[in-house]
């Protein structure tokens, strides 16, 4: 009887074996398919660590093709979703912009979110600095004798010292020796708008162009003088012969999205002012400011408090610094 048992036992384990080694097998030759559900979700910022405050274009890549193309948000983030496991690059980049652009490796399993963060950095030009200010073919012509460049270059250092009116007294010594001197003049204007002088910064601006109508700096600076009068439909246009001249410039599409804002047109401010800040980053950091005036008005509160906390926090001696913290504290009661 024990040794019937003993053998029916042993049969049945073996089937038990045998079945579950058929189901392994049917398991392994009948997977189901990967579902294609993955998703990478990511994030764009600028060097700052703030969000890009725009559009940028992602493309997605495996090791032998381009998968797809898609655009983040207005707030740099964006979503692929209906992946299948596998080893992916994302690339984010900002066309014309002073940024490069920035690629990640993302390797995912089957039905996984993957969260990353694309961070751009700053464009480098070909002797390893940063992209500096556009100089006219007209101004690269002129044999600027050293005695006036050693001023102007004297002078360039008081501007960085924000000390406008020793910028402007060495400005003038550099014109004193060479009259002809174009990058001197725009700069001495450029000083006379900060010191608010703006009559005689208009007449060093239109001698600049005079010899050099195509002198972006120049066109651009006539432009802020009829911001500073609140002439904004001028200004604009000034602004956008500006454009014309040399359109990877941002800071000209910063201050036609602040007349834009100033003329109510918030729609277009806010376009340009998203343009500018994608393509300028932090050399167009106002953007951030007058962006949150534009949240602010639509009752966009929490895109109006980051955009203020951005702009503060990039910039806290900026020009609109103050005007900043007084909004900042309008919304803090809303």
């Amino acid at each position: 009887m024990k040794k019937g048992i003993r053998i029916c036992v042993g049969l049945l384990v073996s089937l038990i074996c045998i079945a579950s080694a058929q189901a392994q097998d049917i398991d392994e030759n009948h997977k189901t398919p990967d579902p294609n559900n993955a998703t990478i979700r990511g994030r764009v910022t600028l060097p700052s660590g703030f969000g890009v405050e725009g559009y940028a274009r992602i493309t997605l890549r495996n090791q032998t093709s381009i998968l797809s193309t898609l655009y983040t948000n207005s707030s740099g983030e964006f979503q692929i979703r209906n992946l299948s496991e596998g080893i992916y690059y994302v690339e984010a980049e900002i066309r014309d912009s002073n940024f490069d652009s920035a690629t990640r490796r993302v390797e995912l399993g089957r039905g996984l979110m993957a969260d990353i963060t694309l961070e751009l950095k700053d464009k480098k030009n070909p002797t390893g600095n940063p992209i500096g200010k556009v100089v006219s073919a007209a101004e690269l012509r002129q044999a600027v004798p050293s005695a006036a460049k050693k001023q102007y270059e004297l002078g360039l250092k008081f501007v960085n010292k924000s000390d406008f009116q020793q910028a402007a007294n060495h400005f003038q010594e550099a014109l004193s020796i060479y009259p002809e001197y174009l990058a001197a003049r725009n700069d001495l204007g450029a000083q006379y708008l900060k010191l608010k002088r703006i009559d005689e910064a208009e007449k060093q601006f239109e001698i600049v162009l005079g010899s050099d109508p195509k002198n972006f700096n120049a066109k651009f600076n006539m432009g802020l003088v009829q911001v500073e009068r609140h002439n904004y439909t001028e200004a604009i246009t000034l602004l956008n012969q500006a454009v014309a001249i040399e359109s990877t410039r941002p800071v000209a599409r910063l201050w036609i999205g602040i007349a834009k804002l100033e003329l109510g047109d918030l729609e277009v401010a806010e376009q340009e002012l998203t343009r500018a800040l994608i393509m300028g980053g932090t050399d167009c950091v106002a953007a951030h400011y007058h962006l949150a005036r534009i949240y602010f008005n639509r009752g966009a509160i929490e895109d109006a408090k980051r955009s203020v906390q951005a702009y503060i926090q990039m910039a806290p001696r900026g020009e609109f610094i103050e005007e900043a913290k007084e909004l900042q504290e309008k919304i803090s009661h809303r």
